[in-house]
């Protein structure tokens, strides 16, 4: 019963290789596919919205660093003229801006929406089940990312 050894690669000379020795080694290039993958765009802002609380929201900085200035400003704001409850105000707004605005300088774009360099190539192998430890041992040879074996089902 015939298997299909699938391997991910990264497109690189290796997968070229790769395809030599195994038709080297006697497998026909009928029985072997190549299938490179398109670049998708990861739109990280649509991750963090479902993966929710990553930490790397902008509201996350400033609800710390606001939280902090708010409490440190209201036990203070007792030795001042205006009270705790408008320090801690004050220390609010200033700590939530002061941690947006650090966000904002320090961290690279969270909707970044170009394209992934680093698509991968699929290497489906249709084989023997006495080929495929053969098949294997040269798809791991050259770098595979990941080995699977499919065995195809009677119809």
């Amino acid at each position: 019963m015939p298997l299909h050894i699938i391997a991910s690669f990264e497109p690189s000379a290796y997968v070229e290789m790769a395809i030599l020795a195994l038709e080297r080694d006697g497998i026909d290039r009928s029985r072997i596919a190549a299938v490179p993958l398109k670049p998708g765009s990861a739109n990280k802002a649509l991750l963090h919205a479902v993966q929710r609380g990553s930490g790397n929201d902008a509201f996350d900085a400033a609800a710390v660093l606001g939280t902090i200035c708010s409490v440190l400003s209201a036990s203070f704001g007792f030795e001042l003229r205006w009270g705790p409850i408008l320090w801690g105000l004050i220390g609010l707004a200033a700590g939530a801006g002061t941690g947006f605005l650090l966000h904002r300088l320090f961290s690279k774009s969270k909707t970044d929406t170009k394209p992934r360099e680093n698509a991968s190539v699929v290497l489906i192998v249709r084989c023997e089940p006495n080929e495929s430890g053969m098949i294997s041992g040269i798809m791991q040879q050259f770098s595979a990312g990941g080995i699977g074996m499919l065995q195809e089902q009677e119809p």
